[in-house]
């Protein structure tokens, strides 16, 4: 079983990640949306050994130095995501944008899931989410190598194990979700997960937008390589989706950016977690560059600079 991609399918264009500083324009105002499984950590079998490299974890905190607003949207859990991040704070949008954290710092400060920077964008019915939990558990009994992954708000079964079971786990959890209309499944890699209806990664991200308060014209761009990024990929190059975002020129341009070569919504890709911290170098070194030249040469620079950015029309 597969889910259908967005009919705005297109063919991807591959970014060199050593010359991504190629593709940006001091004209834009840049904000960064990540991924982190398979995106900045490199896939595992288990989810819990799944870690971020501190040379990616340096490099995000630099390129937040400069200005950037950087931060994660992900499938994790909100205490999960803060986990493989520590120590750098981020603003974070977890389980597939159910549970948002504006300021992680200050929620780490607090030591609070509740704080008010925190938001839940759907209704969650406890009580419904623990039957569903028990149901899926009764129905892997027979089976050794799925993985349960109980969340705040959701939960999740994955097959990393054994992909041969992709057919036994879309049928437990569909069967599981017909009797639970106001919830809805999700596929990712070697995952299925039944979660409250009303929230995906696209919604999230606009969102977090509307929270940055940029007050430049906006690039927004987001990387990630799985099935549920590509909500987010439409979000951030859609202009007609992005309307919703209120900056002062009221003009979002953004970019898509997979990881993988599958098939796609966004308008580029690179190969793999490693090209992704490359590309974040090259996406560093734009600003430090344009930090170390002086004014009357940042204008000339700004015209010879490359800009082969499409734009959904």
């Amino acid at each position: 079983m597969t889910v259908a991609i967005n009919p705005s399918i297109s063919t991807p264009s591959y970014i060199p990640p050593n010359t991504f500083a190629d593709y940006l324009s001091n004209q834009y105002h840049y904000c960064l949306f990540l991924d982190m499984d398979g995106t900045l950590a490199d896939f595992t079998l288990n989810p819990k050994d799944s870690a971020i490299p501190n040379a990616t974890l340096t490099l995000l905190q630099k390129i937040q130095s400069h200005g950037v607003n950087v931060a994660i949207v992900t499938g994790r859990s909100l205490d999960e995501a803060k986990k493989m991040l520590s120590p750098l704070q981020l603003p974070i949008a977890a389980t597939h944008g159910l549970e948002i954290a504006f300021d992680s710092k200050e929620d780490s400060d607090n030591n609070s899931s509740n704080s008010s920077d925190n938001i839940s964008v759907a209704h969650v019915d406890a009580t419904e989410l623990t039957t569903i939990r028990q149901r899926i558990i009764q129905s892997c009994l027979p089976y050794r190598d799925f993985t349960i992954e109980n969340k705040p708000y959701s939960v999740a079964l994955h097959y990393r194990c054994d992909p041969t079971l992709a057919d036994a786990a879309y049928t437990i959890m569909s069967t599981v979700l017909n009797h639970h209309s106001n919830w809805t499944l999700k596929q990712g890699k070697y995952v299925w997960e039944i979660m409250p209806k009303g929230a995906d990664k696209g919604t999230a991200i606009l969102t977090l937008l509307k929270n940055m308060q940029v007050s430049e014209d906006l690039c927004p761009i987001f990387i990630g390589d799985d099935i549920t990024d590509e909500a987010g990929f439409i979000a951030v190059q859609d202009k007609n989706g992005a309307k919703t975002v209120k900056t002062p020129q009221k003009t979002v341009k953004g970019m898509g950016i997979k990881v993988g070569d599958e098939r796609t919504c966004a308008h580029y890709y690179v190969h793999s977690v490693h090209e992704v911290r490359v590309l974040l170098e090259s996406f560093l070194s734009f600003f430090q560059s344009h930090l170390a030249l002086p004014s009357d040469l940042a204008d000339a620079h700004t015209s010879s600079i490359k800009n082969p950015m499409r734009h959904v029309i």
